[in-house]
């Protein structure tokens, strides 16, 4: 069954409950909370293509959410691939958080918990189908909360295939309807099937990449796991699956680096470089003792101990205590 919705016909004060009504009916069970002033007036439209169903929504800044009081066990379970095409979208589930543009795909395990933020107003699309339509649980176990960038290959088909099912809902015949879901969910296990087999160079491509970053922005306080997934625009799951295997954690890298750094201008600059709580700050650390902390781990040597005999003189006991 098609189901259409304004709510700009719908009276101001009945238009929540009447959202959120068609946005479960659509997709599964949820939970709508606006995030800006006023309930803006949204459109959502929904067509059934045999297994698989298109949802277009348009509406102001919200959050979408599947709690856990709401993940009710469903037979066969369903899973969607969604797409923000105008403003933005922040997507969370299984510990992964996304940013999406507008040519990436999320993959959303509707069976468990998840939320779709929309900061300001937006356009976006989502096809779902039954989990059943995978040749294995592996595949949407290894999805689950990704965020899929266009490659040239198997995630560029499967977002033109996308654009083209959620643009032309409503002109497919019943074989092509009945067929689109199967073709859907090839791409899908393809995709699945080729991260599991991500050649070492990719790999090291990424990694090369993480560490630029780390290096690039040692000053941000905010630095870490979080951040540096965001700018390569990957899971921070996926992050920590890169530095498996390596010597250092991410984490472990990015307080290594910062310490180097600090050990760098120590040498440089002597007596008389900046103080240990101006140059901690300057490289990201917290405060001049846990500056002097990691040192000291790094170095077996306070900081100050490292100026002095960088300098030929001895460090003035406890200068760099905070």
């Amino acid at each position: 069954m098609t189901l259409v919705l304004d709510t700009g016909d719908v009276p101001e004060d009945a238009r929540h409950d009447a959202w959120t009504d068609a946005l479960s009916q659509a997709l599964v069970p949820v939970k709508v909370t606006p995030t800006g002033p006023g309930e803006r007036p949204g459109r959502i439209r929904s067509v059934p293509l045999g297994h698989l169903r298109t949802v277009s929504l348009d509406g102001g800044p919200q959050r979408i959410s599947r709690p856990p009081s709401l993940c009710r066990p469903e037979p066969g379970g369903r899973f969607a691939l969604g797409r923000c095409l105008e403003g933005e979208a922040v997507f969370t589930q299984a510990g992964h958080t996304g940013w999406p543009g507008p040519d990436e795909i999320v993959v959303i395990d509707l069976a468990r918990p998840f939320a779709l933020h929309f900061p300001q107003p937006f356009r976006a699309g989502l096809v779902h189908l039954p989990q059943r339509t995978l040749s294995s649980p592996r595949t949407l176990q290894r999805l689950a909360g990704s965020t899929l960038r266009p490659d040239d290959g198997t995630v560029t088909m499967l977002g033109l295939l996308l654009t083209h099912v959620l643009d032309g809902a409503a002109q497919f015949g019943p074989t092509a309807a009945g067929r689109l879901g199967g073709h859907v969910a090839d791409l899908v296990d393809a995709i699945a099937f080729d991260l599991d087999r991500e050649p070492a160079s990719a790999r090291e491509h990424l990694l090369s990449r993480a560490r630029d970053y780390v290096d690039a922005h040692l000053g941000r306080p905010d630095l870490g796991p979080e951040s540096v997934a965001r700018a390569l625009r990957i899971s921070v799951r996926y992050l920590h699956r890169l530095f498996e295997g390596e010597e250092l954690t991410i984490t472990r890298l990015i307080q290594q680096r910062r310490v180097e750094a600090c050990a760098q201008a120590l040498e440089r600059h002597g007596p008389f470089g900046p103080t240990l709580a101006e140059l901690a700050r300057r490289h990201g650390f917290s405060s001049a003792s846990h500056f002097s902390r990691a040192f000291r781990a790094a170095y077996g040597v306070t900081p100050s101990e490292w100026r002095g005999r960088r300098a030929g003189t001895p460090g003035t006991p406890g200068s760099d205590a905070a």
